[in-house]
C-alpha cells in the first residue's frame, strides 16, 4: 500500500474530533463523488464517505472519480448500492475493487473504516428497454429478503477475514425486525475494537415514511437494546437525513450509549437543484446559482440565522454541508428529539403475526 500520502486533520476536523458523543448527537459523513465542486474544491469536511462505482443503472454504472482533500476521514462503502443482480461481484473481486479505488484516487491513507459487500433490501432491479437493468426504490418481501440476507452475512465474515489492517463496518439487512435482529446477531460475531455495525435498507424511509417508518421504529427499539447488551458502541445508518427517523434513533441510541452516525450525498447536491436546508430550515425561496459572481447573497444557517456567501454555486454547496453537519451534531436540541418518552412506547400496539 502507498503510505507516500499523509492526511493530517484539519482544524474542523481536529476540533470535530475533540466533540463528545454528548455534544456530537449524529456525526454526518458526506458523500463524495466528484473531483471539483462546480470549479470550487470539494469541501465534505473533516468526515466523508466514497463509493467505488455510481449509478442507478447498469448502463449508466460508472468509476466514481473522487478527490479526497487533507484532513477528511473516509467511510469506504462497498459500491454494493450501485451492482444489479447480473454486475454483482464476488466478494473478493468487490474487496479489491474497494482497495483499487482508494489507490487510484489517492485516499486510502484516510479510510476510517470499510464496508462490507452487502445486499440492500430497499431497492429493486429491473430491466429496461436497453436491456440492461435499472433500480427503483421498492422493497423486498421478507421471503425475497432472506437470500439477501446470507450474503451479507457472507460478506461481513469474508471482510472480517480480510481487514488488512483496517476497521470495517459490517453491514445488517432484512425486511422485518425479526429478521434484521436474526441477521444482527449472525454478524455481531465478527465485530471487533474499533468497527461500527451499519444499518442497511433505510434509504427509502424518507421517501416513503408512512410505509417505511412503522417498521423502523419497530426495528430499531427491538434492536438497539440488543445491540447495547453485547457490548456495541457505535452504528452507522446508512444513506438517512430524514428528521423523524434521526430523532427517534438517536434518543433510543442515547438510552443504551451507543453512539449514532449518518451519510448521505444530499447535503452536497441539493443547492446544484435549487434546494436549501432540511425538515424545518428548509428554504423554499432559495433559487440556484447559475454562474458565479462576486456578489454576496445571504443562505439560511439550520439555526434560523443568516449566513452572507458569495454567489457561487460551489461555494453554497460547502455551506450546505457545513449546515448540515451543525444540524445533526446539535440534534437534541431539535424538534426531532424526543423530550417525553416516545409514542411508540407508550402506545399499544399490535402484535405482529409474522
Amino acid at each position: 500500500m502507498d503510505t507516500s500520502r499523509t492526511c493530517p486533520q484539519s482544524e474542523e476536523a481536529q476540533a470535530s474530533s475533540l466533540l463528545s458523543p454528548h455534544t456530537e448527537a449524529i456525526r454526518f459523513y458526506c458523500g463524495i463523488g466528484e473531483q471539483r465542486w462546480n470549479r470550487h474544491p470539494v469541501a465534505p469536511g473533516p468526515y466523508g464517505c466514497v463509493s467505488p462505482v455510481y449509478g442507478s443503472a447498469s448502463t449508466a454504472r460508472q468509476v466514481n472519480r473522487v478527490f479526497v482533500p487533507q484532513g477528511t476521514r473516509v467511510l469506504q462503502d462497498s459500491g454494493a448500492f450501485s451492482d444489479g443482480p447480473k454486475e454483482r461481484l464476488s466478494l473478493q473481486e468487490a474487496l479489491n475493487r474497494q482497495e483499487q479505488h482508494a489507490e487510484r484516487f489517492d485516499y486510502a491513507c484516510c479510510i476510517e473504516a470499510r464496508a462490507s459487500y452487502d445486499v440492500l433490501i430497499d431497492e429493486m432491479w429491473s430491466e429496461d428497454e436497453r436491456g440492461g437493468t435499472v433500480r427503483v426504490k421498492r422493497r423486498w418481501s421478507e421471503t425475497e429478503a432472506a437470500l439477501a440476507v446470507e450474503e451479507t452475512v457472507q460478506a461481513a465474515k469474508y471482510l472480517h477475514a480480510h481487514r488488512n489492517g483496517l476497521p470495517c463496518i459490517l453491514s445488517v439487512q432484512g425486511v422485518s425486525s425479526e429478521q434484521y435482529q436474526r441477521c444482527a446477531q449472525r454478524i455481531l460475531p465478527y465485530l471487533c475494537d474499533g468497527d461500527l455495525l451499519g444499518l442497511g435498507g433505510w434509504c427509502i424511509t424518507g421517501k416513503f415514511p408512512a410505509q417505511m417508518m412503522p417498521v423502523f421504529r419497530e426495528t430499531m427499539y427491538r434492536l438497539i437494546p440488543f445491540l447495547s447488551q453485547e457490548g456495541i458502541k457505535r452504528v452507522h445508518l446508512w444513506g438517512v437525513c430524514y428528521a423523524p427517523a434521526l430523532g427517534e434513533l438517536l434518543w433510543l441510541c442515547d438510552q443504551h450509549h451507543i453512539r449514532l452516525s449518518t451519510d448521505s450525498m444530499g447535503p452536497c447536491v441539493r443547492p446544484a437543484h435549487g434546494r436549501w436546508g432540511y425538515a424545518e430550515w428548509t428554504d423554499p425561496t432559495y433559487q440556484r446559482v447559475d454562474a458565479d459572481r462576486n456578489h454576496t447573497v445571504y443562505v439560511k444557517g439550520y439555526d434560523g440565522s443568516h449566513v452572507a456567501l458569495q454567489e457561487a454555486r460551489g461555494i453554497h454547496r460547502a455551506e450546505h454541508v457545513r449546515q448540515v453537519r451543525a444540524w445533526l451534531a446539535a440534534f437534541r436540541s431539535t424538534r426531532h428529539y424526543p423530550q417525553t418518552l416516545p409514542r411508540y412506547i407508550t402506545q399499544p400496539r399490535q402484535l405482529s403475526l409474522l
